[in-house]
Formats: structure tokens, sequence, C-alpha cells
């Protein structure tokens, strides 16, 4: 059990979880499931579709975390709200993904235990997001002010823009989808901190650089390369526009509403250094 000292005079007084914190927004259907009076398909569905449009799009059915993905920005993620979480277990607040990343970084060091968190769902359901989430909060709470250890974490979270500008497409499904599978590894130290980590990619779809069906893209690179890349590389390489080219054009689609390939190509640039420091152009 963790416990922490209250501010002020009550030095090394146990502070108590306010247990009316996950309880100040009014709550709408059942925050978990299992307490749903009757288990069909429309009791659930049901349940997650009030749920999502009062804005709570994380809902527990035991020790499962189920999310909708909402298509738009709550403001759910800001380190304000990943301080909530921390240090708390995940019956005192409100279900989200924190509190997933949470118990799961907490059982890793109260019992010296490998953890596993498993993604799953279909195209567009938000897996993508849901593991960048996860690798935020556990960089936020794993502590560690050594310059080597910040460098770690920096460089699993620089892996992010990265695996998307190279593994990730425009689908008619899903503007941002993942067209790969992927394995991470943290290791920790005996003080939670990480100091390693290895991203194991696999089924890339291969076939998405030679062809797409109408109204689908290439791999969010290609159009970022040939939208954004500068003078230089125009020169070095002959490159032209994405128009141009038969395996970035013939699927008509070469922008995307919600995607700033100018601007993602900066971010890539600016990750790349961070993940090995390996030259992005060779």
């Amino acid at each position: 059990m963790r416990s922490s000292s209250s501010a002020g005079g009550a030095a090394g007084k146990v502070a108590k979880a306010d247990w009316k914190e996950g309880f100040k927004k009014k709550q709408v259907g059942v925050s978990d499931m299992t307490l749903l009076t009757t288990i069909t398909n429309e009791a659930i569905n049901e349940n997650l579709e009030k749920r999502w449009k009062n804005g709570e799009i994380y809902t527990y059915i035991g020790a499962v975390l189920i999310s909708v993905n909402p298509f738009r920005d709550l403001g759910i993620y800001t380190d304000e709200v990943l301080q909530k979480y921390k240090g708390k277990n995940r019956l005192e607040v409100p279900p989200h993904v924190f509190a997933i990343a949470e118990s799961a970084y907490y059982n890793m060091n109260a019992y010296h235990e490998n953890q596993c968190v498993i993604i799953s769902g279909e195209s567009g359901a938000g897996k993508t997001e849901a593991a960048k989430r996860i690798m935020q909060y556990i960089a936020a709470v794993s502590g560690g002010q050594d310059s080597s250890i910040q460098e770690i974490k920096d460089m699993v979270l620089a892996t992010n823009p990265l695996l998307e500008s190279f593994g990730c497409a425009k689908t008619l499904r899903n503007n941002n989808s993942s067209r790969h599978g992927k394995y991470l590894e943290i290791m920790f130290n005996d003080h939670g901190e990480p100091i390693g980590a290895q991203i194991t990619n696999y089924l890339l779809e291969k076939g998405r650089v030679v062809g797409q069906v109408e109204n689908e893209r290439n791999f969010h690179i290609f159009y970022q390369f040939t939208k954004a890349a500068p003078d230089e590389y125009r020169e070095a390489f002959g490159l032209q526009t994405p128009d141009a080219y038969a395996y970035t054009s013939l699927s008509n689609c070469l922008d995307v509403p919600g995607i700033d390939d100018v601007q993602d190509f900066s971010e890539t640039i600016v990750r790349h250094p961070r993940s090995g420091g390996v030259p992005l152009i060779h």
C-alpha cells in the first residue's frame, strides 16, 4: 500500500484517498460493465454509446479497458490529468489508459514481475494513440534525473513520429492506419527507471509501396518527403512533388484532412537523431 505525507503542518500524517475525486464529473452509464444488471450485446453497446456521447470514452469490463475513438481532442491527456493517476489504484479514479499504465508500472515495481499491456482493435479504434499515451505516462512517472535515463525516455518517445511516418498510411477507414504490428519492450532498473528499449515490427504491408486502392495513400513518409524536403535534397535527388510519381498519385489521394505532411516531416527530421543517430537520407 502506498502512502504520502500531506502538506503544511500535517507532515508525517498519512493522506487518505479522496473517494469523491473520481465522481466530480456527473457519471453517465456504468464505468465498469461487470456491474450491468443485464449482460447483452444491446446493453453493452447502449452503455458505451451513452458514455461516448458524454465524452467518457473509457469503460472497464473487469480488468480490461475498452476505449471508443472520439475522433476529436477531449483534452484528457494533459500533464494535469496524468498527475491525477499517479500512485492511484485504478478503482480510485475514472477509467483511463493512464490507469492501466499506472497499474502495470506499480505491479512491476512492487512485485518485480514483467508486465505486458496488449492493445487490440479494428482499424481506426485508436491502438496507436493508446500505445503513445502509455509511453507518455511511463516516461512521466518513472523518475530518474540522470541524463542517460532522460535520453532513454526521449528515444522511446521519439519512436512515435518515426514509426507513424514509415509505417502508417491513409486508408478508406482510417487516415492514420498502422500497416504493421508492433511489439515495444522497455527495460527498467531496480529503481523503476528505464534503461533501454527494443521495438519489434512485423507484418509490414510492403505491397502498399507499389500500389494502393482508390482514395488511399502510400506510407506517409513519401508525401512528407516530396512535399517538404529542403532544396538541397530536391537538387541532389531530382525530387518532385507527389503528383509526379505513380506510386504516390495513381490512387488520386495526395492530401488528407487533419494531416499536415509538411509539419509532420519536420517532426520526423527533429526526432530521428534521437533514435540512433542514423542519417535519414542515404
